[in-house]
């Protein structure tokens, strides 16, 4: 995890997120290190509480354009909400969500967050709260999972409707580092890091996520207590969405 120096603004904080489709139409798909730091700058100047209230303030006040993200967000299995702004619909192409973690969650719930990798490399700022996480790394003194490859399924490349999951036997993972996150900072993460978020328990979390293009087919889930089974997404309905728009708005005021 790799966080960010605050670089000079690219964007204003009257932004659209139209103009916020094109930049992300026009960044470059290779993962070298002025890349990634100008993503960390983007993804940056993009969380700030400005900027975000403007953003969500504009989809609330468009119909068509709350209708369009609701129609691919979903609550996640990995307990948070998956806002999917932008999306382009290709492999090589960049996403920009917002994870919303809004307790409260029952010690079931925060007990069985599932241990992941991911299929992209990523951006993240904290709009909301302290993201704190557990990072893994595979050792042979580690506590054995079961391990699992992930495979989403898409609608139209963009909206994922449902989950596939193929057991591939066990691994040995060894806690590494717990690293936080705070409010108003951006970091980075490679997608084969295996990490899992730790569920906030008493007040939300927000991120806003820019992941890279695709870099492998699947993402690997370890679990010991999860029985994976094809399932399906329930997208959100647009009110469904207003709703955990305006949480995140709340938040963001009442955190100036």
């Amino acid at each position: 995890m790799t966080s960010v120096v605050t670089q000079e603004p690219l964007i204003t904080d009257s932004v659209s997120l139209r103009q916020i489709t094109d930049v992300l139409d026009r960044l470059p798909i290779d993962r070298s290190g002025p890349t990634v730091a100008a993503n960390l700058g983007l993804i940056h100047q993009l969380g700030q509480p400005g900027t975000m209230t403007g953003l969500l303030q504009e989809i609330l006040g468009d119909e068509k354009a709350l209708a369009t993200i609701a129609a691919r967000s979903y609550a996640h299995t990995n307990h948070f909400d998956k806002i999917v702004l932008v999306d382009s619909g290709t492999p090589l192409g960049y996403r920009l969500t917002l994870h919303l973690w809004n307790p409260p969650y029952s010690d079931a719930e925060a007990e069985d967050e599932q241990i992941h990798d991911h299929r992209f490399s990523f951006v993240s700022h904290v709009v909301v709260g302290t993201l704190t996480s557990q990072n893994f790394v595979r050792d042979p003194t580690g506590v054995q999972f079961g391990e699992y490859q992930y495979i989403p399924e898409k609608l139209n490349d963009v909206a994922t409707v449902g989950n596939y999951y193929v057991n591939v036997g066990t691994s040995p993972l060894l806690e590494a580092d717990r690293p936080s996150v705070p409010q108003g900072h951006s970091y980075s993460l490679d997608f084969a890091q295996i990490h899992r978020v730790l569920l906030p328990r008493t007040s939300p979390t927000c991120t806003l996520v820019l992941r890279g293009p695709r870099q492998k087919n699947y993402a690997s889930v370890f679990s010991n207590s999860q029985k994976y089974d094809p399932s399906a997404n329930a997208m959100f309905a647009p009110a469904e969405l207003a709703g955990k728009l305006r949480i995140i708005l709340d938040h963001i005021a009442a955190s100036a």
